[in-house]
């Protein structure tokens, strides 16, 4: 309509010029919707792939190895896990055949070792007096005695004695202990108490006092050197037994059985502890002459390890626990004067010499 209110005619041209305007407007449009939609496109290329869901029925269209890949893994897991599971309790199952020892009998070690000689075992028990007047003897003997049988014969324990030894004439926790024990009947028959007379704190002459005084007067085939502050572990005694008998069975030379550490669970064969008391004499007058010298549980280990002169014939036959079998109750009081942790060098640990070539770990 004109600007008057009439119609306006327009020419075939006019038509023609606008059809032509709308033709290119509606082929720009279609060219837009097409750019975006590959712009589209490749933004969701680039995008990682979505996982699966079942609430929207969508799956995820990610790369197939990819999938491929994460199953085979699951299946390995799957299969090698309880094939590894499987290998170690074999191994361990072998490991535990392999070294399993069933315990000695009484009657086999009684009757393996030297039957005829009075006392296969006598453990001399040495006390003396602590800072701060600790005493340990009540429950060290105690851990012996728990493993002697009730009954009055018995042919391996009426071959095995223990002898407390202290010589130091005022000692309050040894005469408390002796007093104490002459109550027992178990003790009364497998205890003897020995004491010399002196107040001098000196390991050495303790120690030479001690060898000589009992592996003189007794006829045994071991001579074991105790400490009052080592008890025997659960299961310690017997497996001291049963490493006994394994010397005598594949070390027969052997010079005696290391079942403890320092200078307790020394177990001699008689003739070389006093032998080895010869060896802590001259440490003494060396000592004494202001030289220097080895402690005396070092000096005792050496002997049954045939390094020292007196005691080469024993080079390479001592034998050995796997594991301490004996704890440590007075690892801060010892008389030394030297001290550690109180978790160490206690039941269940590592024998100090295991794995050493020149011992024999039975």
């Amino acid at each position: 309509m004109g600007r008057w209110g009439g119609k306006v005619k327009t020419s075939t041209f006019e038509r023609h010029q606008w059809e032509d305007q709308d033709l290119v407007f509606v082929q720009e449009e279609y060219q837009e919707k097409d750019a975006l939609t590959k712009e589209m496109d490749r933004e969701l290329s680039l995008a990682p792939p979505s996982p699966i869901s079942l609430a929207h029925g969508v799956i995820d269209q990610g790369p197939t190895w990819e999938r491929k890949l994460a199953n085979s893994m699951c299946k390995a897991v799957s299969y090698i896990l309880p094939m590894i599971f499987i290998l170690v309790v074999f191994l361990v199952a072998c490991n535990q055949l392999h070294t399993y020892r069933p315990d000695v009998s009484s009657v086999t070690l009684h009757q393996s070792i030297e039957p005829h000689t009075p006392f296969l075992l006598t453990l001399v028990l040495m006390t003396a007096p602590r800072k701060n007047g600790v005493t340990y003897i009540k429950q060290t003997l105690t851990s012996y005695l728990d493993n002697f049988p009730d009954e009055t014969v018995d042919p391996l324990y009426s071959r095995i004695q223990i002898v407390v030894y202290t010589h130091f004439t005022d000692f309050e926790g040894y005469d408390e202990a002796k007093a104490y024990f002459d109550t027992i009947p178990k003790a009364r028959k497998h205890v003897k108490w020995a004491r010399d007379e002196g107040s001098e704190k000196n390991q050495r002459k303790h120690l030479v006092s001690a060898i000589r005084k009992v592996g003189t007067a007794e006829d045994t085939v071991y001579l074991g050197i105790m400490e009052d502050d080592f008890p025997f572990c659960a299961g310690g005694w017997q497996e001291m037994l049963n490493t006994i008998h394994e010397a005598n069975r594949q070390v027969p030379d052997h010079c005696g059985v290391f079942v403890a550490t320092g200078g307790s669970g020394l177990i001699f064969k008689r003739s070389v502890a006093l032998t080895a008391s010869f060896i802590l004499e001259g440490d003494v007058m060396s000592h004494e002459r202001g030289e220097r010298t080895p402690p005396p549980d070092i000096s005792l280990q050496n002997c049954m390890l045939g390094k020292h002169d007196y005691c080469a014939s024993c080079s390479g036959t001592m034998v050995i626990s796997k594991t301490l079998l004996q704890g440590h109750l007075g690892y801060n009081s010892s008389t030394s004067g030297e001290g550690y942790h109180r978790s160490q060098f206690q039941c269940g640990w590592r024998h100090p010499f295991n794995g050493s070539p020149v011992v024999h770990t039975l």
